[in-house]
């Protein structure tokens, strides 16, 4: 056996045994040995998912989606060259959204680089500081020390990317040719690096801060999967959970506060004054909601703030005062099990004030409108779905007007807040599973077409809502809205896309609907793999989201004179 194939073979098997199960693949030529040793591989080895997607972009946002799901490292595999930096939107989400890449990039060897080889540029720590680690392998060194430097290396790597906060890590692989491997030899024995043992903290100390205290929760985007258990605390020691819409807290059974971003919004001053804690315990990432987030900056220094998000005090609301490095499940478990009680006159305070903002939303979204999608949604999509959100105005909208009726998993790409990739994101997410929904906006939808093809390669079951307002609907609530002369074109930017045309070209279901019996209809349409086209208008789409924030406000300001 040549070192290449043997050493090449020691790196996938090294990954393998650190979890890495999913490998996204992008053909070309310089990654020839790699893929087609992993592929010999992968055929007496189930566990080992191979996905093949031409276009490297939407493969790594593929690959998020995967990982999102699985909680699990995902590797990516490219040629070299320009294929390589195609990864560099989905490396950038996936350092900010703690997503454990494995990327892999092969490359020419030391004497094609930077003399004019065609298909070589620089690829030395490519991504820069968006990665957590980097690493260079050349597995065609003859050297006798190599093959255990392999093994302990990649497998280093991994655990690297998958230790909190996690993160993205890139091996680059230069490569000669001849590029085949040889087939059918024996898999070389690796030395397997044991997972990490991890102690259980003490809590004496926060649940004497707890005590006796008006102690809120806040729940920001998952990125582990404690949302059950993280409600039962919320439940059995009466914690107001503040439930951001990518938290999976949300659930109408489960007392969580699920239209803070409202209140915060329309609130007096003397409001927001009053219903100050004295304790926050903060879990997941950053918020969906900006107005939660203002309020955490202009009360800094006045609120205990413990920061539980395993992000090296990654937060740019500056609030934070204490971060206390454990697994969130591990420290649910704990404070579960001790005897401590909070101040319960806060926590019902808390809820009579989300139970008063559900009421005016339910009186404001009987009108068929874009604020209205989510509670559709809401009322028709079976349990334990998949809902991925896109940016920028869906995941805003349900985050204001989804509820939970029923236990749902929803996700979103909010590490950079881009519009790229959310489709192959979406797809990656809903692989391997029945019932998922997509909610996105023309933009978006057209910025990563290609990601369908993904669901037309893997026949994976997708129904896709598009809120085609032909433009960037975001943009009509920003100061630049009033710019008469210049907005349509340099912000609205109207596209005109055939939204019919796409879902044919793809093999998709089509159907339009604009009122809530139609779109009830469509989504209750059990069909394989549908795009439902909602039509709006970005102006009345504005006023809709005044009037019904004008009305909460009315509503705050009623309740705060009735309680004075």
């Amino acid at each position: 056996m040549n070192n290449m194939t043997s050493n090449l073979k020691i790196l996938l098997l090294s990954l393998i045994s650190q979890n890495v199960h999913d490998f996204v693949i992008s053909p070309g030529s310089r990654s020839t040995p790699v893929v087609l040793l992993l592929a010999e591989i992968a055929k007496d080895r189930p566990e080992i998912r191979l996905f093949i997607d031409v276009d490297e972009r939407s493969a790594s946002f593929f690959a998020i989606g995967l990982s999102k799901k699985s909680h699990q490292p995902t590797a990516i595999i490219c040629t070299s060259g320009t294929a390589a930096t195609e990864y560099s939107s989905a490396v950038a989400e996936a350092n900010l959204s703690n997503i454990p890449l494995v990327v892999i990039t092969t490359d020419r060897p030391v004497e094609l680089t930077n003399i004019g080889a065609p298909q070589a540029i620089d690829q030395d720590q490519l991504y820069g500081n968006n990665t957590k680690s980097f690493v260079e392998i050349n597995v065609q060194d003859p050297a006798a020390s190599l093959p255990d430097y392999i093994s302990y290396e990649s497998q280093r790597i991994v655990k690297l990317a998958d230790r909190v906060p996690k993160g993205p890590v890139q091996i680059n692989l230069p490569l000669r040719k001849p590029l085949m491997p040889e087939f059918n030899t024996e898999d070389p024995k690796i030395s397997v690096l044991t997972n990490d043992f991890q102690t259980k903290t003490r809590v004496e100390k926060i649940t004497q801060l707890l005590t006796h205290k008006k102690v809120l929760m806040i729940a920001g985007p998952e990125t582990e999967n404690y949302h059950t258990k993280l409600m039962e605390l919320s439940d059995q020691k009466s914690i107001p959970l503040i439930s951001d819409i990518l938290s999976n807290t949300r659930l109408e059974k489960s007392v969580t506060l699920n239209n803070f971003d409202l209140i915060m919004k329309t609130a007096s001053k003397k409001l927001l004054d009053s219903i100050k804690p004295d304790v926050i315990l903060k879990f997941g990432g950053t918020l969906v909601s900006a107005s939660i987030s203002n309020w955490l900056s202009k009360n800094r220094g006045n609120i205990e703030v413990i920061d539980l998000t395993n992000k090296n005090l990654a937060d740019h609301t500056l609030s934070s005062t204490e971060d206390i490095a454990i697994s969130e499940n591990d420290l649910i478990e704990q404070l579960l099990t001790e005897n401590f009680s909070t101040d319960a006159n806060y926590f019902d305070l808390l809820t009579s004030l989300n139970y008063l903002i559900a009421e005016v939303e339910s009186k404001h979204l009987t009108e068929f409108s874009e604020m209205s999608i989510p509670r559709l949604i809401d009322e028709t999509a079976p349990e334990n779905s998949n809902i991925f959100l896109s940016n920028s105005m869906p995941v805003r909208d349900f985050e204001n007007f989804y509820q939970g009726k029923l236990q749902r998993y929803l996700y979103c790409d909010r590490g950079a807040n881009g519009i790229d990739g959310v489709v192959s994101s979406a797809l990656g997410m809903a692989f391997g599973h029945k019932n998922n929904f997509l909610m996105i906006g023309d933009l978006a939808l057209f910025h990563d077409m290609n990601g369908l093809m993904m669901a037309k390669r893997y026949q994976i079951p997708m129904t896709i809502v598009v809120t085609n307002n032909n433009g960037g609907g975001i943009f009509s609530f920003l100061p630049q809205s009033k710019a008469d002369d210049y907005f349509e074109e340099l912000f609205g930017t109207p596209q005109d896309l055939k939204i019919d045309k796409i879902a044919e070209l793809y093999d998709f279901n089509y159907s339009l609907a604009n009122d809530y019996d139609s779109l009830t209809q469509a989504l209750q349409n059990s069909q394989h793999q549908q795009i439902i086209e909602v039509t709006s208008n970005r102006a009345q789409n504005v006023q809709q989201h005044q009037g019904i924030e004008n009305s909460i406000q009315e509503a705050l300001e009623k309740y705060v004179n009735n309680n004075n």
